[in-house]
């Protein structure tokens, strides 16, 4: 159960949902790292057709695609999102698409800042948050932190130490706001074009 007023859990059921959740954001968006590095482009945006059709007839929920994702749908979709299941990781797959549409295998940076920073802002700031940001108040200055870390520490082992830090700082930032339609959607395409203006 969340602590009233803050998203911090109190109840051990609460938080061990939270962290299957973030895993699972975490691995699935990183499996994208697989075939845009090793498959031919033609491959690769088959397989982005296959999953983002099959993501949006879920959204959609269409009969037999439905009933095939709903035990996962049942364990891990927020509330909020049952009225259409599976939209957060159609938005993350639209997103890590675009940008491997325009930036080709460059569209790593965008999945990694994606999967790694998105899972572990939203775990460190329900569990230790407690400073919310006056820019969003949905957000706390604590996950905001831990996105910008863990990103600027993954970005490291493949980039420049300036490029590491500026898209790191840019992107929490980008996450901290509440822009619309998606942050899934616009941290992949946003640190992928960063690093490519860079």
């Amino acid at each position: 159960m969340s602590i009233p007023g803050s998203e911090r859990y109190s109840d051990r059921g609460d938080l061990v949902l939270e962290v299957k959740r973030q895993l699972f954001h975490l691995v699935l968006i990183l499996l994208w790292c697989i075939p845009i590095y090793y498959l031919p482009r033609h491959l690769v945006l088959g397989l982005f057709f296959l999953v983002i059709s099959m993501n949006l007839l879920v959204v959609l929920r269409f009969g037999f695609i439905l009933r095939i994702f709903s035990p996962i749908i049942e364990q891990l979709e927020r509330d909020r999102n049952l009225s259409r299941p599976g939209i957060q990781a159609l938005y993350a797959n639209l997103g890590v698409f675009i940008s491997y549409l325009v930036f080709g295998k460059l569209s790593l940076v965008g999945v990694v800042v994606l999967a790694v920073g998105d899972s572990l802002s939203t775990l460190m700031g329900k569990l230790l948050g407690r400073h919310r940001l006056f820019l969003n108040n949905s957000k706390t200055w604590e996950g905001t932190l831990s996105f910008f870390l863990s990103v600027y520490c993954v970005l490291l082992t493949f980039l420049p130490l300036q490029s590491a830090l500026l898209v790191a700082l840019l992107s929490s930032l980008l996450e901290s706001a509440e822009l619309p339609p998606d942050d899934n959607l616009l941290i992949p395409v946003f640190a992928t074009a960063l690093v490519y203006l860079v």
